[in-house]
């Protein structure tokens, strides 16, 4: 599933992590979505899920600090330059 780095799997990865970051009642903005994938990457022992999730980590950086879920889908989408509106989830 995560040899193929696409923008869906990255969606995937940020959309999980912030699923598990609301079951934990943590604060749920772009600076601390990008601590915790930096954390499963360190934790990490697959080095393909080391790679998803700093490259999910690395596409948060250029957003603000609060963002809506189509603000982060957009920029997964930029980040591997698929035309909006192809492949949708």
């Amino acid at each position: 599933m995560f040899a193929d780095l696409s923008w869906k799997t990255l969606h995937q990865v940020i959309s999980q992590t912030i699923a598990e970051m609301a079951d934990e009642q943590q604060t749920l903005d772009v600076p601390s979505l990008r601590r915790r994938l930096e954390q499963m990457a360190e934790s990490e022992t697959n080095e393909e899920l080391v790679l998803c999730y700093w490259q999910a980590s690395k596409i948060l950086l250029h957003l603000p600090a609060t963002v809506t879920a189509s603000q982060l889908l957009d920029a997964a989408r930029r980040a591997f330059r698929s035309p909006p509106g192809t492949d949708p989830l």
